[in-house]
C-alpha cells in the first residue's frame, strides 16, 4: 500500500471508532437518565405489591359549597382537609382527597353537576368516603340581605326535595362509599334573632337526617353543637364560615364517626 492508502484506511477506521464511542456512551447515558419503565405484568410480586398499595389507599371525594371548599380556614385545609389528615393518622393509610366544593352552591347547583357531569359522577362511583355539605346558601341567603330566619323557613321544603334527589342519585352512583352529611350549625347566635334561627338550622337538621336514614352507608354528622358555646370564636371574620378551629372541630367529628 501507498502511504497515501493507509492514510485513508487509517481516516475510516478513526471515524468509525469515534462513531461507535459516541453511540456507546449515548445509549448508556440514555439507560441512566431515562431507564426503560417496566411492566407489573413481568413481575409477579412487584405486581401483588401495587395491588396490595393501591388497597391500602383511601379515596375522598367532597361534594357541596364553600365549606366543602373550606373558605375561611387560614391553613387551608377545610374539614375535608382535617378529615384527610386525622385518617391518615389514624390507620397509616394513604388518603386522597377530590374536592368539588364550590363557593356559593345551592342544591340545584350541585343536582345539576350530579346529573350533567360526568367527570363528577365517574369519581364518585370511584370514591371509599362522600363528604357533602350544601343547604346553608339555599337558607340563609346573607350576601344579599339581612338574616331573615321567616325567609329561611319558607325556603326549607323547596330545598329538602332537591336535597332528597342529591342523596338518590349519590348513592345509586356509589353504593358501597360512605357518605358523611356535614349538618347546619346556626353562625347567629349572638343576634337578637338567634333563637329563631336556631329554629331554622334545627328543622332543616331533622329533614336531612331523615332522608339519610333511607339508606344504609349515609351518616348525619351534627355541629350545631361545636358552635353552640362561644361559637363566635370558631368563626371567621365573614361571621359565617369556620375558622380554622372550627373546620378542625368539624374534621375531627367526622373521623370519630367513621371510627
Amino acid at each position: 500500500m501507498s502511504s497515501k492508502t493507509l492514510w485513508r484506511v487509517f481516516v475510516v477506521f478513526a471515524l468509525f471508532s469515534t462513531l461507535f464511542l459516541t453511540v456507546g456512551f449515548y445509549l448508556g447515558v440514555k439507560d441512566i437518565l431515562y431507564p426503560s419503565a417496566v411492566s407489573w405484568s413481568t413481575d409477579k410480586g412487584a405486581e401483588e405489591k401495587a395491588e396490595t398499595q393501591y388497597e391500602r389507599n383511601v379515596k375522598i371525594v367532597a361534594l357541596g359549597d364553600s365549606l366543602t371548599r373550606g373558605t375561611g380556614d387560614q391553613a387551608g385545609l377545610g374539614y375535608v382537609g382535617n378529615l384527610r389528615v386525622k385518617l391518615s393518622e389514624a390507620n397509616g393509610r394513604n388518603v386522597y382527597v377530590l374536592n368539588h366544593g364550590v363557593n356559593g352552591y345551592r342544591t340545584d347547583d350541585l343536582l345539576s353537576d350530579l346529573r350533567n357531569k360526568e367527570d363528577i359522577r365517574r369519581t364518585i362511583r370511584q370514591a371509599d368516603i362522600i363528604t357533602l355539605s350544601i343547604g346553608g346558601n339555599d337558607l340563609f341567603n346573607v350576601q344579599s340581605e339581612e338574616v331573615n330566619p321567616e325567609a329561611s323557613s319558607a325556603r326549607i321544603p323547596g330545598a329538602v326535595v332537591r336535597y332528597e334527589k342529591i342523596v338518590e342519585i349519590i348513592t345509586s352512583l356509589n353504593p358501597k362509599a360512605k357518605v358523611l352529611y356535614m349538618g347546619l350549625y346556626n353562625a347567629f347566635g349572638d343576634l337578637p334573632n338567634a333563637k329563631k334561627s336556631y329554629d331554622v338550622v334545627r328543622r332543616w337538621n331533622e329533614e336531612t337526617a331523615r332522608v339519610l336514614y333511607r339508606y344504609p352507608n349515609t351518616i348525619f354528622v351534627p355541629t350545631d353543637d361545636l358552635f353552640r358555646v362561644g361559637g363566635t370564636k370558631y368563626l371567621s371574620s365573614d361571621h359565617f364560615h369556620p375558622n380554622q378551629a372550627g373546620y378542625r372541630r368539624i374534621g375531627e367529628r367526622m373521623a370519630e364517626v367513621l371510627k
